[in-house]
């Protein structure tokens, strides 16, 4: 039976941001793994919201509205990313993920600008829809990654061990064993064998 975090790390495909939702209640364990967890939740149940929105054209006014919303909550999301401490930071990951908010945050914006009056210009579902996968995947992606470094560096404390006497003797008597057969092996200790 696989452990629980083995389980955690498999690939996910997520037909609908509630499916991406769910996952995100269920995959996250530390504090600041919470509050990203539902964050990114958060905009989410909003994405799909506009994504329903935005599949039966309807008032632009609203669709406007909406789109200010979920801009004045990825700023709140970006502002969490960067009070995160330094062991989410040193992640590829987490550029990768700010990298995706940033750009979804100007395309909504962008949106939104448009689709409020005077041009009444609804965004395109599938252009909105693959910047918001983009961002919420890169999330997900981040979280999963967090929490398996995290894991790992538990589980290497866990297993360190302050050596015996016998221990580091024995340590030092292999390095010994193994520096005497390298040196045999080169011969004359770095001469050609045709000196």
């Amino acid at each position: 039976m696989p452990s629980e975090s083995a389980s955690q790390s498999q690939s996910h495909s997520f037909q609908s941001f509630g499916e991406y939702s769910q996952f995100l209640r269920s995959a996250v364990a530390d504090e600041e793994s919470l509050q990203v967890g539902e964050s990114l939740q958060c905009l989410a149940v909003q994405i799909e919201a506009l994504s329903a929105l935005l599949q039966r054209p309807g008032d632009p006014a609203d669709l406007s509205l909406r789109l200010i919303n979920l801009v004045g909550d990825l700023r709140t999301h970006r502002a969490l990313l960067l009070a995160l401490g330094g062991d989410w930071h040193s992640n590829y990951e987490f550029d990768a993920h700010f990298a995706a908010l940033n750009q979804f945050r100007i395309l909504v914006t962008q949106w939104a600008m448009e689709a409020a009056p005077p041009r009444h210009v609804v965004p395109a579902l599938a252009d909105f829809e693959l910047v918001a996968w983009r961002v919420l995947g890169a999330g997900s992606l981040l979280l999963d990654v967090y929490e398996q470094a995290r894991a790992a560096t538990t589980t290497r404390d866990e297993v360190r061990v302050v050596p015996t006497a016998w221990g580091r003797w024995s340590a030092w008597w292999k390095r010994r064993q193994i520096k005497r057969t390298v040196v045999r092996q080169e011969g004359r200790r770095g001469r050609r064998k045709s000196d």
